[in-house]
């Protein structure tokens, strides 16, 4: 028995280019399809990466302003310690006002947090890794800062004016010295967090949304003298 295969009306061969255009032709479609596809993830790529650089910009100026105080802080900081020495003897040490503290506003994560994975898949490692590394120095900044804000708190109940017991001594030595660690661990990473920032092309740019702090600092408790003259 023999079986006859069907013939192609045209022949083999042009049935052969007729297939290779119909392939050709899906072959066109879906690198059109990737190619558009590509330049999409691109795109978005790009706009997350503005929206980053914006908003680390905005958590540069933050650590910014913290820094502007430092001098403040550092002066009020030494005052406490006069404070403290003329309090040894047991006398009454008068103040001129508050003790006030360093002011630190919240940070900005919204974007980071939220981010798309396929978004983050679509930008190089190297690059994703020093992001994450810039938004893991900040939360280690925010640690360093809830810290110095709970410990300038505790500062309060020496405003009251009066003799200080040897514990109370103790308590505020303790209290300075926290403080001055705090600080100093604020001025160390300062530099590094702008390094790692400048690496991904952010820059500190004041939103100008934003209220100029600079007279409020120098307005604040932090800044004003806080004893009197012996």
């Amino acid at each position: 028995m023999h079986f006859h295969l069907p013939k192609p009306l045209h022949g083999w061969r042009e049935f052969a280019g007729e297939v290779g255009i119909i392939v050709l032709g899906v072959l066109v479609a879906l690198t059109a399809e990737q190619f558009v596809e590509t330049l999409h993830w691109r795109s978005e790529a790009r706009d997350f990466r503005k929206a980053i650089n914006r908003e680390m910009s905005k958590n540069l100026i933050i650590y910014q302003i913290n820094q502007l105080q430092q001098p403040c802080t550092k002066r009020r900081l030494d005052e406490l310690q006069t404070y403290l020495d003329r309090s040894t003897d047991g006398a009454t040490v008068q103040l001129t006002g508050k003790i006030g503290e360093p002011l630190w506003l919240g940070q900005y994560r919204s974007v980071w947090d939220n981010k798309d994975a396929q978004v983050v898949a679509h930008i190089p490692v190297d690059e994703r890794l020093e992001y994450a590394a810039l938004y893991d120095d900040l939360r280690g900044a925010a640690d360093i800062a809830n810290a110095q804000t709970e410990v300038w708190h505790k500062f309060v109940p020496f405003e009251v004016t009066g003799p200080l017991t040897l514990q109370e001594r103790r308590q505020l030595h303790s209290l300075i010295s926290q403080a001055l660690n705090l600080s100093s661990a604020m001025d160390a990473n300062w530099p590094v967090f702008l390094k790692e920032g400048r690496d991904l092309g952010i820059k500190p740019e004041y939103p100008r949304e934003w209220p100029d702090f600079r007279p409020y600092i120098r307005r604040s408790d932090l800044c004003k003298p806080m004893l009197k003259s012996p």
